[in-house]
């Protein structure tokens, strides 16, 4: 049996001693190189596109040279960056703990380890999420390509004494929701997620036609949710009543590798997904799933380009100040 990809020395190509050792500039290269990578970290205005900005004499701070826009910018206008409060290299070091975590990074962890509050920690690790669950309007899924759903949060304590407690089968918890995915299953392939209040039909159908390609191959269980999925693609069904798996390949055994890995985050290191964001966490989850052979320095530098892709969080911006946004809940 070959060597686990996380035993491996490309795994750890980013050490963390490394970030927390650079120096104030040299993580300033590393924002000016993900914010601006065609031009291999020379600005260029966010607002007109032209190349010939200048710095100012106040530091981190351009100006554009176009006489028609004079706009003044820093390598975070307009990202999910705006506004920050830490240092480049402490948001760097944010990064990159987070990356070393195959099943996330908990706020408190950070919070204790970086030495700043804990909402500090977990608005910047939130804004990564945020950034990551963008991902998915660019996906389109092909192949052989696997659909289920998984139920979570919602837990309700039993009772002390046993004829004081319900069978929790026939009355469930209105908070729980449904984790839905749609997977290839090419080892490099991608994982898209979706949370609803239930497993419906309606979510499935849009979740296929709008990032599946029509030439691939669906593989679902039994449940009635995916039922007219047949009318898009090619579908094959698995009975889970009757066994996890069919003939050869016939199963949803690849999708169900990525719920293990929500329900280890959810047990080991949350403890407790809000409904309100579940979503992204489901998000930033499927995106480890799909990068698991990459090395954290990849993850880093991917991590830190989406970010600065991202525009200013409309959900995040104020949050403290009571700007909270509504659950991040597909309901069609």
């Amino acid at each position: 049996m070959g060597q686990h990809f996380l035993l491996s020395k490309d795994a750890r190509d980013l050490p963390l001693q490394k970030v927390m050792r650079m120096t104030e500039p040299g993580a300033y290269r590393w924002f000016k190189r993900a914010r601006w990578p065609e031009t291999n970290g020379e600005p260029y205005c966010p607002s007109c596109g032209n190349l010939r900005c200048y710095e100012l004499a106040r530091g981190s701070r351009f100006k554009c040279s176009a006489k028609e826009c004079r706009k003044e910018f820093t390598v975070t206008s307009g990202t999910i960056f705006a506004s920050r409060k830490l240092k480049f290299r402490q948001i760097l070091a944010v990064i990159a703990m987070s990356a070393n975590a195959a099943k996330g990074k908990a706020a408190l962890q950070v919070a204790r380890e970086l030495g700043v509050q804990t909402k500090t920690a977990w608005h910047n690790l939130m804004k990564l999420r945020e950034a990551l669950a963008a991902r998915r309007e660019e996906m389109q899924l092909d192949g052989q390509v696997e659909i289920d759903g998984m139920y979570l949060a919602g837990h309700i304590r039993p009772e002390n004494r046993k004829e004081d407690r319900e069978d929790r089968r026939k009355i469930q918890s209105p908070k729980r929701v449904v984790v839905m995915a749609v997977r290839e299953r090419d080892s490099s392939g991608q994982t898209l997620t979706r949370v609803t209040l239930s497993e419906n039909s309606d979510c499935a159908w849009d979740m296929v036609r709008s990032h599946v390609s029509r030439k691939a191959h669906v593989y679902a269980d039994e449940h009635l949710a995916y039922d007219e999925l047949c009318g898009l693609n090619p579908l094959t069904r698995v009975n889970h009543s009757e066994a996890y798996q069919h003939g050869f390949g016939v199963s949803t055994n690849i999708i169900e590798s990525f719920f293990s890995r929500v329900r280890r985050s959810y047990r080991g290191i949350h403890h407790r997904f809000s409904m309100k964001y579940l979503d992204w966490y489901a998000a930033e989850l499927a995106w480890r799933e799909d990068r698991r052979r990459v090395g954290n320095g990849g993850h880093v530098l991917e991590m830190l380009k989406r970010a600065l892709a991202h525009p200013t969080s409309r959900n995040l911006c104020g949050y403290w100040q009571g700007n909270k946004p509504d659950d991040l809940v597909w309901t069609g």
